[in-house]
């Protein structure tokens, strides 16, 4: 038996082989790099919503955060109206002997300050006396003498909070009669 007589594959026929191998191999590696890039952009595209997702949570629970603060604000501040209605008819109509006594002074430092913490949260107070009636910031109470539509008397203060109304003022307003009723020409 003479091994040596074994036949050889020539060159050529390897060299086509082994580039049949090479070629279906790297057939192979593009489609599987084709998938990884569809995998890739699919991840980026996930992650991309995700965080943009994230990002709307996050704003939404700030905003309900903020608008939570703001009722709040705006129970506690309400609740507070009728006390500094208080001291303001009380300081109106203290008596003028007693308006230097030390505990009078007091009392109107206290109504200050108050008036100043409650400014700096945003309370305003409705400047209307004089001023024509609106009826998202007036509540009319009575009407009377005087030009038509015009706030002739303020009985209770309206306030604003950061420019929502929190209470409209109550007021008498004119009714477009000037006084007394024209006289008759007979004279009576």
């Amino acid at each position: 038996m003479d091994t040596s007589k074994k036949k050889k594959a020539s060159p050529t026929a390897v060299s086509a082989a082994r580039q049949h191998e090479l070629e279906v191999e790297r057939e192979k590696l593009k489609l599987e790099l084709t998938q990884v890039h569809s995998e890739l952009e699919r991840l980026k595209d996930l992650a991309g919503r995700s965080q943009a997702d994230l990002q709307n949570a996050k704003e939404r629970l700030q905003r309900e955060a903020r608008d939570m603060r703001r009722f709040a604000m705006e129970s506690v501040i309400q609740s507070l109206l009728p006390t500094v209605d208080s001291f303001d008819r009380a300081l109106k109509h203290l008596p003028d002997d007693l308006r230097s006594h030390n505990w009078v002074v007091g009392v109107a430092a206290i109504e200050r300050d108050l008036q100043g913490k409650l400014q700096s949260l945003g309370l305003r107070k409705i400047e209307c006396f004089g001023q024509m009636v609106d009826p998202m910031k007036h509540e009319i109470l009575q009407t009377g003498p005087g030009e038509e539509g015009r706030i002739l008397e303020v009985f209770d203060d309206g306030y604003e909070l950061n420019g929502k109304v929190l209470r409209p003022a109550k007021v008498k307003v004119g009714a477009g009669v000037t006084g007394n009723p024209p006289q008759s020409a007979s004279g009576g």
